[in-house]
Parts: structure tokens; C-alpha cells; sequence
């Protein structure tokens, strides 16, 4: 990705797509000085309505030609509707010239993933995919240590995921229905696809890129609209040798505290020396230390991290338009990295569809 000319005052920002997520997706700009949201589109009125009380002075747009043939002044697109559209929007934006943070999955298919990569190199706009999860202290802290050798040489990667039904906030169907509905057209569900990218995400930022997947991916029907993608379980091996496996159960009358999606979520990397074990991420979890490390026969806890995911998605925006003002630095998980992450992901839904290992370039 080609480094974008400095934007030397705030990133004119436009929202396009502001339902559910965009409560969290847009706390980085309500007091940010990096940026100024001058537009919001979406064509359900009651969602700009509201998010209009968010941005008084943004202009509002009810579809995205009047957003992109306006004169507002745009630099940046987030755009936050549903992932069967992200490639027709993203393309139109990029061809327009405007830069894209975009949220996760990146795309249903590779197809579409190479569509949106293309656009932005004939424009020269940045094309950026969202993931919170990789600026969520407690598991910024784990990859250091796991770096600094404290644990040894990394021996496995183990993630747990029970997604728990109470104790969270609830979510419109309106943005869960086309979620089930590309689960029953797709085979890409709420669980492995859709949250599952922010796993798979954690898995290629901590270790690289993936070789060989095999998974399995059960089914639980809760009617003929609704049907979750677990129990399942996915193991696979990096290229530099780290095997890492992601457990999946769906627990649907357990509580879990949350501000935000109700699910216990456990990350751990053992060592040969040790072991380093984030212990909740969306939800608090056990009231457990965010992260412990266990080395030399001596247990550490932390219990002073920012273990509030609505941080992360702050933190994760911040990080973009720092990179679009100065052009320093790597932009974490660009474009041909999220293509990685969605190749792993795809990878595994085939495996299990197959029910056989895959080489990720089979996958491609």
C-alpha cells in the first residue's frame, strides 16, 4: 500500500452506514482532534436522526450518491454497513478518491477482497479494514511478553470462545437479521465468520501468516430464520511452525457481564517455559486479572490494563488517522494483510465443509 500524502489538519471524516456498531465505531471522533465527521449517510432515517444528536453539524445523506457527489469536502470514509456490501461501497468510495477505514469482515470472498485492493492502488487511497481486538491492552501486553522471551519459545496458541446469551446489550434484529441470512445463502455465520474474523485476526497479528487449516463447524437451529455456526473448533499451523486451535461453544442461557456483547473469550499462548493467558475480552468475564503470566514458577497478574473493549475501538481509529495526517509508520492490518486474515477464515469454513485439512493456497 502506497504511503498517502500527509493530511496536515484534522481527517474530514464521512459515516456511511451508521446503525448498531457505529456506537462504538464512532467514539473516536466525538472529542478528537485528528478529525472533524462532516457527513453521515444511511438510508434509515432513524438512525441518522440519532446519530445527527451525536454530530449536530455533520450533513446528512439518505444514499451514498448524494454522499460522494456533494461538496462537503471528504478525505475518509468509515464505512460500517452490512459485509455483503462493503465491496460495492468501498470500491465506489475509493474510486472516488476518498480513503477507507472499513469494518470487519472485510468481504464474503477473496474475489471481492481483490476487487476492493485493486481500486485502491488505480486511486491511491488507503483501504484499511477495522479490528479492535489488536488494540485491546491486555492483549497488546501478551504479545509483548511472548516477544520479550519471558515464556520461552512460543509451543501453541489456544483461543476459547463461549458465546453466552445473557448480560449484554441488545442488539436490533434489524442488525442481526442479514447476519442469519448470510449464514443460510453463504454458510458464513455470526459466530465463526462473523465475530470469529477478530480471532483469526488476533491469530495472523501474533504469529503470521497461516499454511494448513482443518476445522469442523457444527450447527445449532434455533428456527428456520435463526442458525448459529457452533459448536465448532478450528486448528491450524502457521507458516513459522505455531499450531493454534479455537474452541467455539454457544451457551445461550449463561450470563456473562458485559457493556457490550455478552461472551467469555480466553486467549493463551504457552511457552516452553510458561504461559501468558488473557482471560475476557468483550465481557469481564470471572472477574479474573485481564492478563496472567506464569513463569519460573511465579504467577503474575495485571489488574491495572484497559480491559474496556469500547477502548480498543478508540485506540484502533486513533492509530488510522494518525497514519493518514503524519504517513509514519505501519499501518496495522492494512488491506494485504485483512486479505490474509479473511483467506484463513474462508479457509476454515471450506475445511470443515470438505471435512479435510486445506493449505491455505488451496483456499485462494
Amino acid at each position: 500500500m502506497a504511503t498517502p500524502i500527509p493530511i496536515n489538519r484534522p481527517v474530514r471524516v464521512a459515516l456511511v452506514g451508521v446503525g448498531k456498531i457505529c456506537d462504538l465505531t464512532s467514539r473516536a471522533y466525538t472529542q478528537s482532534v485528528e478529525a472533524e465527521v462532516v457527513g453521515l449517510c444511511d438510508p434509515d432515517s432513524e438512525n441518522l436522526e440519532r446519530r445527527g444528536r451525536q454530530f449536530p453539524d455533520a450533513a446528512r445523506f439518505s444514499s451514498l450518491d448524494d454522499l460522494l457527489q456533494s461538496s462537503i469536502g471528504i478525505d475518509m470514509v468509515e464505512i460500517g454497513v452490512p459485509t455483503p456490501m462493503h465491496c460495492e461501497v468501498a470500491c465506489r468510495v475509493l474510486d472516488a478518491g476518498h480513503h477507507v477505514n472499513l469494518q470487519k469482515p472485510m468481504a464474503t470472498s477473496l474475489d471481492e477482497a481483490d476487487r476492493m485492493i485493486a481500486a485502491s492502488h488505480a486511486s491511491g487511497a488507503a483501504l484499511r479494514v477495522m479490528e479492535p481486538f489488536i488494540f485491546f491492552e491486555p492483549l497488546e501486553t501478551l504479545k509483548a511478553v511472548v516477544e520479550s522471551g519471558e515464556i520461552g519459545d512460543v509451543a501453541g496458541f489456544h483461543m476459547k470462545m463461549v458465546g453466552t446469551g445473557l448480560g449484554g446489550w441488545d442488539v436490533p434484529w434489524s442488525t442481526l437479521s442479514w447476519q442469519f441470512r448470510q449464514m443460510q445463502d453463504k454458510g458464513l455465520g455470526i459466530l465463526v465468520f462473523d465475530d470469529g474474523w477478530h480471532k483469526f485476526a488476533v491469530a495472523n497479528w501474533l504469529f503470521g501468516p497461516v499454511a494448513e487449516v482443518m476445522a469442523w463447524v457444527g450447527q445449532t437451529k434455533f428456527s428456520d430464520e435463526i442458525v448459529i455456526d457452533a459448536p465448532a473448533t478450528i486448528m491450524w499451523n502457521h507458516v513459522n511452525g505455531v499450531r493454534g486451535v479455537f474452541d467455539l461453544t454457544l451457551a445461550p442461557d449463561t450470563y456473562m457481564r458485559s457493556k457490550y456483547y455478552s461472551s467469555d473469550e480466553r486467549f493463551e499462548v504457552t511457552g516452553t517455559k510458561g504461559f501468558a493467558r488473557v482471560n475476557h475480552c468483550v465481557a469481564y468475564g470471572l472477574n479474573q486479572p485481564s492478563l496472567e503470566v506464569y513463569s519460573g514458577g511465579v504467577m503474575r497478574s495485571y489488574h491495572e490494563l484497559d480491559d474496556d473493549w469500547g477502548t480498543s475501538f478508540v485506540r484502533q481509529t486513533e492509530h488510522y488517522l494518525r497514519w493518514l495526517r503524519t504517513g509514519e509508520g505501519e499501518l496495522v492490518l492494512d488491506a494485504s494483510k485483512s486479505r490474509e486474515v479473511l483467506s484463513f477464515v474462508l479457509a476454515a469454513i471450506e475445511s470443515s465443509k470438505q471435512n479435510t485439512p486445506l493449505r491455505l493456497s488451496a483456499a485462494v
